[in-house]
């Protein structure tokens, strides 16, 4: 009877610290559930650019409800860093893509050509540069990221740059121009593009 009754008592005892337990976990996971839902979970990233043209915008994005990834280019070893964003409804979300073909990992450098593309998905507009000789950065550092939940060759990738010609359309007609912008993003140099990306790729 009395070591029936002390595993009674450990059974209500584990109870009772699973569910103190418990009732802190719901708070750590909605804090990582709202890291996890920015950009970068360092809530350092950001996205500003000045759009004319068929898109006319002027996107200052925070890290807070952006959507970012970077991956290696199998084709030349460059990089391809995405920005999204939806600020009202779906057929306003708007996508940054820029692929840098001269970026190394953890390399920092200045005037390095880009491509650009600039895509409305719920009207399914493309535009882009076809090519890295309209569009140039600045400036481009690479800040190590270490620790969980990052891969150990992820990189904060800051750069700044602009366009002296426009993205045009990749059917039909129109043109946009990205006469600046900046960002702060990720890439991770253990990825590399997927097949979705290749949608991207074609259309440039």
């Amino acid at each position: 009877m009395i070591f029936r009754n002390l595993a009674w008592t450990s059974a209500v005892l584990s109870a009772l610290l699973s569910s103190a337990c418990g009732a802190e976990l719901p708070k750590d996971t909605q804090a990582q559930t709202q890291t996890s839902a920015g950009c970068l979970p360092t809530g350092d990233a950001y996205l500003r650019a000045r759009i004319s043209g068929a898109i006319s915008a002027e996107l200052d994005w925070g890290d807070e409800g952006t959507e970012c990834v970077g991956a290696v280019r199998p084709t030349d070893g460059g990089v391809r860093m995405r920005f999204s964003r939806t600020d009202s409804s779906p057929e306003n979300k708007i996508v940054l893509v820029f692929g840098i073909a001269a970026l190394r990992e953890g390399i920092s450098a200045k005037s390095l050509p880009v491509n650009v593309t600039v895509i409305r998905e719920g009207k399914g507009e493309f535009y882009s540069t076809q090519g890295d000789d309209k569009c140039m950065l600045d400036e481009v550092t690479q800040q190590a990221l270490v620790g969980i939940p990052f891969k150990s060759r992820s990189y904060r990738v800051i750069a700044r740059g602009y366009c002296t010609e426009p993205a045009r359309a990749v059917r039909g007609e129109g043109a946009v121009l990205l006469s600046r912008f900046d960002f702060a993003g990720r890439v991770d140099f253990e990825s590399e593009e997927t097949a979705e990306d290749d949608i991207v790729v074609a259309r440039e």
